[in-house]
């Protein structure tokens, strides 16, 4: 009886500790599905070929931020021949280009993040609204970006 006993201890013990989950394969981070299923890395190449077929290399827009992190939270963008010429706010720490937003969705597709949403401008390609959870479990590290006022301007 006391074999059974300190036997039942160490098994409730062992179970409380972790040790369990980490057999089970628990212990993993999630990764969002539509990045494990290919569907995100598809949805990402055509819009940003539809993009690229626009041949746009200047235009204004405007770009919010949202996230747990230092402002500013909104800026607007003046690109020219493809090289930020003004932007609105400083000190920005957001993407300064649509190149430089799609870099940031393509490390996240790379990263395997545990949440990617992206919605793309439906004729011009570029993503309109960008949400991303870095990891399932972590507080804080989750980051929006929304594109708008998107004006394309005479070379």
């Amino acid at each position: 009886m006391k074999k059974l006993l300190i036997t039942f201890v160490l098994v409730l013990s062992f179970s409380t500790c972790g040790f369990a989950s980490a057999a089970e394969g628990t212990d993993q981070d999630p990764v969002d599905p539509d990045i494990t299923s290919g569907k995100a890395l598809q949805d990402f190449k055509q819009a940003r070929e539809k993009w690229l077929a626009q041949g746009v290399s200047s235009y204004k827009v405007k770009v919010r931020r949202s996230c747990f992190c230092a402002s500013p939270f909104a800026a607007t963008m003046t690109v020219r021949d493809g090289k930020v010429k003004n932007v609105s706010a400083k000190p920005w720490y957001g993407p300064r280009t649509i190149p430089g937003m799609f870099r940031i969705v393509g490390q996240a597709i790379k990263n395997k993040v545990a949440v990617l949403d992206v919605t793309y401008h439906p004729t011009l390609g570029f993503p309109r609204t960008t949400w991303i959870d870095y990891i399932a479990m972590a507080a804080d590290d989750e980051i929006g970006y929304g594109l708008s006022g998107f004006r394309a301007l005479k070379p």
